[in-house]
């Protein structure tokens, strides 16, 4: 990350150039998304520092980038909040945008849910790191927030990567305004829901898709409806908290367990499903450090925990959910299971044990 970010640029560009070079001169380890906090500017006006090929403006046409995606073969994609970083490396099959193009999936290797209507702006970036020259497509919305990324990795095909750049580059960079800061989830307000209502919409759900929908019927937020229900049909776990996640990973990981891991933003859900395997702990996070999946959970700054269980046509569905302090779901766990099958009574066992310990 400390390459043509160097180069000499114009204006206001080379003042944060500047900036940039004598902070990484202290803090020579930073992440990116650190370095932005620290100098107080967006990940993407960082990014934007770049100049000549390090930095190519993407068209806004993100549906037909993804799609394109599947010419070129495995890529590393990395979804993040600001607790929760998750990495699957795989081949796109199959993107499909709705009608309306606001949103789009893909399943499989790479399994994603894709809201573009929070994507803004998008870039192929060129960048020097310890392991040496790593190009990626990196994309933003218009508060300069990362939502998605896309690496290139080994096994790439190099030329349908270069060709994808190739057609969708911009012709020109376009000027950003900052346009101030992503505002937080807003909380309902619990004394104005009815609780009833939530209640029995709860009771009646046939499939945990519309549980959206219930939410959006009653006004409630997705916190709120657990703390309305508590005991019902949601327990907030109450270990310490930096140990919830590790005693989770660690019940999948020494009893075998596949689960489902989901973890988005405002633009993207990204999902991996498998089994974890080596667990690493590092200060204030958690790691899963496997061959084509990555976790990194920032135990200390997520503060509330819940076991969650939800009623649908193929039984109860349980889930283990974490929410940081603004009242933010950042990451969510399933078991391992397809629709139209029960949930398997191997994961429950893993769900009671780890509410047991709470």
């Amino acid at each position: 990350m400390h390459d043509t970010m160097m180069n000499p640029v114009e204006g206001p560009r080379q003042a944060l150039a500047a900036r940039l070079q004598a902070l990484l001169k202290d803090e020579p380890n930073l992440r990116v998304r650190q370095m932005a906090d620290k100098l107080n500017v967006s990940e993407m006006e960082l990014m934007r520092i770049r100049t000549g090929d390090a930095l190519i403006p993407l068209k806004k046409d993100f549906p037909g980038i993804l799609k394109a995606l599947e010419a070129v073969g495995p890529v590393m994609i990395l979804t993040r909040n600001e607790q929760v970083v998750h990495e699957v490396t795989g081949t796109f099959r199959d993107f499909t945008a709705g009608g309306s193009g606001a949103m789009g999936l893909a399943v499989g290797e790479i399994d994603i849910r894709v809201f573009f209507k929070a994507w803004a702006w998008g870039y192929r970036v060129k960048e020097q790191v310890r392991s040496g020259l790593r190009e990626s497509l990196q994309f933003f919305d218009k508060y300069g927030v990362a939502v998605h990324k896309i690496y290139r990795v080994d096994d790439t095909d190099g030329a349908a990567w270069d060709s994808l750049v190739e057609n969708f580059a911009a012709d020109e960079l376009e000027p950003f305004i900052p346009n101030g800061t992503r505002p937080a989830t807003e909380r309902a307000d619990a004394d104005s829901i009815d609780v009833e209502a939530l209640r029995d919409g709860w009771s009646k759900l046939k499939d945990v898709h519309h549980f959206g929908a219930l939410l959006k019927k009653t006004g409630a937020d997705r916190l709120t409806a657990l703390e309305l229900l508590r005991g019902e049909w949601a327990t907030e776990l109450q270990s310490p908290k930096d140990d919830i996640c590790d005693r989770l990973l660690e019940l999948l990981r020494d009893n075998q367990c596949r689960a489902m891991i989901f973890v988005g933003n405002p633009g993207i859900v990204q999902i991996w499903t498998g089994q974890v395997e080596n667990l690493r702990r590092s200060g204030p996070w958690m790691n899963v450090l496997d061959s084509r999946f990555n976790l990194h959970v920032n135990t200390a700054s997520i503060t509330r925990w819940w076991l969650v269980r939800r009623p649908s046509t193929d039984g109860i569905i349980t889930s283990v959910e974490a929410f940081n302090a603004e009242g933010e779901l950042v990451l969510t766990v399933f078991g391992d299971r397809k629709p139209g099958i029960p949930e398997s009574e191997h994961w429950r066992e893993q769900a009671r044990t780890l509410e047991a310990l709470s």
